[in-house]
């Protein structure tokens, strides 16, 4: 086994861990969704802080995926991608078959951006954001397994 598909594999590991721990907080926080202005304000300290697991749950995964899976299939691909973009990362993971749009992803990273960097904004549009939060950490899951099958058609893992 290459020294890349070792390091792949082991990333791929942990963002599984990643990914199980963001199906649970989803879970764990369906019920409060969707949020409006009125419902937040009356969250109780316990559900702000499992909101802000699952956003960080959140972001930790597209950055994971992002930053070590789609490397790691690139170079296990003999792909070189040095000195490209996250969305050049991401249509070539299009293009290896490794995830379905690249659009769609990058509309999560967006969002995993504007939790990461906490844009101001008023109520409103952060209620908004946490209601798409719902929604595109589906779509990230899916998105993960999609790897998973991509990683075992190139029979890179059983």
């Amino acid at each position: 086994m290459s020294k890349e598909l070792t390091i792949l594999l082991r990333n791929y590991a942990a963002c599984a861990q990643r990914i199980a721990k963001l199906a649970y907080s989803l879970n764990k926080n369906l019920a409060l969704f969707p949020l409006t202005v009125e419902s937040a304000k009356h969250l109780t300290d316990e559900q702000e802080e499992s909101i802000d697991a699952l956003i960080l749950r959140y972001s930790q995964s597209v950055a994971m995926m992002q930053d070590h899976l789609f490397r790691g299939i690139a170079y296990v691909e003999q792909e070189d991608v040095s000195d490209k973009s996250n969305r050049d990362k991401t249509l070539l993971m299009e293009k290896l078959g490794a995830i379905r749009s690249a659009d769609e992803f990058g509309t999560a990273a967006i969002l995993r951006n504007k939790f990461s960097h906490h844009y101001p904004e008023e109520a409103d549009v952060r209620i908004e954001r946490l209601n798409l939060v719902i929604q595109e950490a589906e779509f990230v899951m899916d998105a993960f397994q999609d790897i998973t099958s991509f990683l075992k058609r190139r029979a890179y893992f059983d």
